[in-house]
């Protein structure tokens, strides 16, 4: 009888070892071959024909990157003047039944889920439902024990609320939680009794949850739920038709599969559930929905252009310097040296975001009228200046053509 209680007791121990450190674990099984035939499976969108010249070499530098990558898929859309001009998809969304991607495939974006949120917010804000320096504990009753953290400083990183930690929970790392919150406050309930990192104002500390807070304020403000504020406010208003939360357990139709991949082997990423981060990191949505947001802040006439300049503007701290990350209100805005051979800098208005499984990027430059989207169904090291490099030659082919005098 010892014996098996102390059998049983070993088998506990090991399970109880193993939920704390899942991921971990599941890194090291199940890994297989990635498909030599990727770059055969292609499917063309939509293909401008005064584009016809950057759209090929586009297509040849995508071809390059999805084996440079080891990328299971990558979808790609451009926008010029409010014109879908390109989309454009490559590889397999699902690669055990190696089905093909396509144009409408949702992919995990990650943190560009904070650029949708901050057209959310844009709104709310032209309609006076919201004020950029009234307080959360306005709007809520959560944080009454702290200083006032204004909706401002929520929506640009400088709030000194902590971002992903250890917890005790399954796995022990937040960034891979897989319990289901019921509502947007219930998952406030992981970081709101948490010290601040610095007084509100004072510092810069980029952080999801600023959005999980800012979200609930939103919600609060607009007596809605946050997922139906986004489709009535942002997705149906742009026609962002394969813009959606990644619930969990719940059937996605047209998901590419989000995977690890580690030089040639592949495998499914370790479930997750996003439902304590949608303002900051639980969307899914496909290229061509991406660049219809980024289109929102080009005088489309979804926004006023006081709005844009509100949301676009990187954000000063109380010692009047603007923050390192030239971070605004939910998007980055800064000057690059990439085109032009370094001649010349262009204004880029961007947001990137890394996900279990998925790496995405939306980027604006005003000044052309043109806005790229970029995702990829796998988990990657790259961050958003990476994934620039994936998108510069394509920027430069297409800001070449419309330098043509011909256009």
């Amino acid at each position: 009888m010892k014996r098996f209680s102390c059998l049983l007791s070993l088998l506990g121990l090991g399970w109880l070892l193993y939920c704390l450190f899942q991921p971990i674990v599941d890194w090291n099984f199940g890994w297989k071959d990635l498909p030599e035939n990727r770059n055969n499976t292609m499917f063309k969108g939509v293909e401008d024909e005064k584009y016809l010249q950057p759209i090929h070499s586009s297509k040849l530098h995508l071809d390059s990157i999805l084996t440079i990558s080891n990328a299971p898929s990558i979808s790609v859309a451009a926008m010029i003047n409010g014109k879908m001009v390109w989309t454009y998809a490559i590889g397999f969304k699902d690669l055990d039944v190696m089905l093909p991607a396509d144009t409408a495939t949702r992919y995990r974006v990650g943190s560009v889920s904070k650029a949708l949120t901050s057209l959310g917010l844009g709104k709310m804000i032209e309609s006076n439902q919201i004020y950029l320096n009234s307080s959360i504990q306005y709007y809520t009753n959560f944080f009454q024990e702290k200083p006032k953290i204004t909706i401002r400083q929520l929506a640009s990183h400088q709030s000194g609320i902590r971002n992903y930690g250890t917890c005790f929970c399954f796995p022990v790392w937040e960034y891979y939680r897989n319990k289901e919150f019921e509502s947007v406050e219930e998952s406030l309930s992981d970081f709101e009794s948490d010290g601040l990192l610095f007084n509100p104002g004072e510092g810069f500390s980029y952080s999801s949850f600023n959005y999980t807070a800012l979200s609930h304020a939103m919600e609060k403000a607009s007596n809605m739920d946050f997922l139906s504020l986004m489709e009535d406010g942002v997705f149906k208003p742009l026609g962002m038709i394969h813009t959606m939360p990644d619930k969990h357990d719940v059937p996605i139709p047209n998901k590419a599969v989000p995977y690890d991949v580690d030089g040639n082997l592949f495998k499914k990423t370790v479930d997750v559930n996003l439902s304590n981060k949608w303002a900051g990191g639980g969307f899914l949505s496909a290229p061509s929905d991406l660049v219809r947001a980024g289109n929102a802040l080009l005088d489309s006439g979804y926004l006023n252009s006081e709005t844009i300049e509100l949301l676009t503007s990187p954000q000063r701290l109380k010692s009047d310097s603007i923050n390192e990350q030239y971070y605004a209100l939910g998007w980055r805005h800064n000057y690059s040296e990439r085109y032009f051979n370094g001649e010349r800098k262009v204004a880029v208005i961007h947001h990137g975001g890394m996900a279990v499984g998925g790496l995405a990027l939306l980027a604006v430059y005003p000044e052309f009228d043109l806005v790229i989207a970029i995702t990829i169904n796998k988990t990657g090291q790259e961050g958003r200046f990476e994934l620039f490099d994936y998108i510069t030659p394509i920027v430069n082919a297409f800001i070449k053509r419309l330098e043509e005098k011909s256009l």
